[in-house]
């Protein structure tokens, strides 16, 4: 059995994986939020762009968009869908930086949960602030202890696809608030390889305290697709923000 970094193995069955994803819907959201509260956006930064399916979307809406990745291996796959306004760029979020300041910034599908100590929250947010003007907007998204306890703790799915036999099976450390995910890849060659994926469970209430203290001003919260306060049946946490100074 090999050990693989996260994104490493699964990077073309994810898009697969991910097939039950309501893309065009969560697209309409996103925007809407950038169009809502952003003047005449024009260019977009998305962090944690994995394959490419929203880079692509704003690209094809004409808007001029950055995507950031720290795997290759997803990147590769984005880079099948990087045409006209559409850049990709590989760098960690938390120590990232882009030559000009961007309109829109966003990060969803629970990339922000990788980020496992608030110390990585901060630095990823003091990276967003440097790549923003006065007027710019962040918007990004948490997922919830709620969502892990239904659909994922204790739980496992299984894939097949591209010559891949892939189970997904989580595990949620209550006490530590850790999410483990494990990925078992069979290849048809007999060989099998594994990813484990470790995402940390941020309240409410603790990123609202980070983000006051990092210099955001939070202009609106939503939940899962939503601009309805999050309740506790909420699977995903959406904060809008702005720079405070």
């Amino acid at each position: 059995m090999t050990h693989k970094n996260p994104y490493e193995t699964i990077a073309e069955a994810y898009d697969y994986m991910l097939r039950h994803v309501d893309y065009e819907r969560w697209y309409q959201y996103i925007s809407g939020i950038m169009i809502y509260f952003v003047n005449n956006p024009r260019s977009v930064l998305e962090l944690g762009c994995g394959t490419g399916r929203f880079g692509a979307k704003f690209s094809a809406d004409d808007f001029i968009i950055y995507g950031i990745d720290r795997s290759m291996r997803m990147l590769q796959v984005a880079k099948t869908r990087a045409f006209r306004n559409f850049r990709i760029i590989c760098s960690d979020i938390r120590q990232f930086a882009i030559s000009r300041k961007v309109d829109f910034i966003f990060s969803v599908h629970d990339t922000m949960n990788y980020l496992l100590e608030t110390d990585d929250v901060r630095k990823t947010l003091s990276c967003v602030r440097e790549c923003m003007h006065e007027e710019s907007v962040f918007m990004f998204d948490i997922t919830t202890e709620h969502n892990i306890d239904r659909f994922f703790d204790n739980k496992t799915s299984f894939y097949k696809t591209g010559g891949k036999y892939i189970s997904w099976s989580n595990r949620y450390d209550r006490e530590k608030k850790l999410i483990l995910s494990s990925f078992v890849v069979n290849l048809n060659s007999g060989e099998q390889l594994t990813e484990e994926h470790v995402q940390r469970i941020y309240t409410l209430s603790e990123m609202k305290k980070i983000l006051e203290e990092e210099g955001f001003d939070i202009i609106a919260i939503g939940s899962d697709y939503t601009m309805e306060y999050p309740s506790p049946e909420t699977v995903m946490i959406n904060f809008i923000t702005k720079r405070s100074d």
